[in-house]
C-alpha cells in the first residue's frame, strides 16, 4: 500500500528534477572568484535591468532571473579579470580608453552570441582602472 503511494510521488519528483536540472546547469556563473557580480536581464543594451549579487548568493540570483542577457564580475586586480578572458580562449578584438578606464573587447567562440561594437562582433569585455577591474559578457553595463 505504501509503495503505491510512494511510486507516483517519486516519479513526479524525478520528472521535476529532469526539468529543473538542465536549466540550473546552464546558469552556472561565467566568472569565478569575483568580489561581486552583476546580472543583466531583458535587454542586451544599456537599458538592461541590472541586479547586483555577492559571491555568496550570485548563483541563486542568476538562477532566479528570467530573460538573462549577460553578467559581469568585479575583481581587485586586472590579472584576475584577464584570467577569466583566457579561461574562455577569448581573442582580442580592440581596445579604447575613456577617462580613467581602459576597455578591452574580445570574442570567445565558447561563449557564443555577442553584440556589434564599432562594426565588430564582441562577447567579452574587460574594463581596467586603478584599483580594480571587471569582466563581462557580452559587455559591462551600468558603468565601471
Amino acid at each position: 500500500m505504501f509503495a503505491k503511494i510512494l511510486a507516483p510521488f517519486a516519479a513526479a519528483l524525478l520528472c521535476a528534477a529532469a526539468l529543473v536540472l538542465p536549466q540550473a546547469a546552464e546558469k552556472t556563473l561565467l566568472f569565478t572568484g569575483a568580489q561581486s557580480y552583476r546580472f543583466y536581464a531583458h535587454s542586451q543594451s544599456s537599458q538592461a535591468e541590472i541586479v547586483q549579487a555577492s559571491p555568496e548568493n550570485a548563483f541563486i540570483v542568476k538562477l532566479s532571473l528570467q530573460d538573462l542577457t549577460g553578467e559581469s564580475a568585479q575583481y581587485e586586480n586586472a590579472e584576475d579579470a584577464f584570467s577569466q578572458a583566457q579561461k574562455y580562449g577569448a581573442e582580442f578584438v580592440f581596445s579604447e580608453s575613456a577617462g580613467d578606464v581602459t576597455n578591452y573587447y574580445y570574442y570567445a567562440p565558447r561563449l557564443g552570441g555577442g553584440i556589434r561594437l564599432c562594426g565588430r562582433l564582441v562577447n567579452l569585455h574587460v574594463a581596467v582602472r586603478a584599483g580594480g577591474a571587471a569582466v563581462g559578457s557580452p559587455v559591462i553595463f551600468g558603468g565601471y
